[in-house]
């Protein structure tokens, strides 16, 4: 697949897909004073799906289904090049009723297109 029509079929996907998060950087469960608190749009998904598997080269441990309550956030790498989650971090949901916060539990950053954020609930 060429490169404009991966890029076409992944805008097309978050205009149906993508919300406004708000990322909270944090260092030891501080706010991170390197990295500034920023908004953008990306694809959250969330909540109790048949299959989502991820495997970030760990072995064999890839995991059947998300909790309700974590999921996982697609950012455009091409979009947003300069934010810099890490595990720990916290993403807040603004369109949602509550604007529930999630905990980032791991990064993957290896793909070009995406940075692939696994979430937990952050209470």
């Amino acid at each position: 697949m060429d490169r404009s029509l991966r890029q076409d079929l992944m805008a097309e996907v978050d205009d149906v897909w993508a919300e406004v998060v708000r990322h909270l950087p944090l260092a030891d469960g501080r706010q991170d004073p390197d990295r500034d608190a920023v908004e953008f749009v990306a694809v959250l998904r969330t909540g109790d799906r048949n299959v989502e598997r991820m495997n970030f080269g760990r072995g064999n441990s890839a995991r059947s289904g998300v909790a309700a309550d974590g999921g996982y956030l697609r950012v455009d790498r091409a979009l947003y090049a300069t934010i810099s989650i890490r595990k720990g971090d916290k993403i807040v949901a603004m369109e949602r009723d509550g604007q529930p916060i999630f905990e980032v539990l791991s990064v993957d950053d290896r793909s070009h297109l995406r940075l692939i954020c696994e979430l937990g609930d952050a209470s």
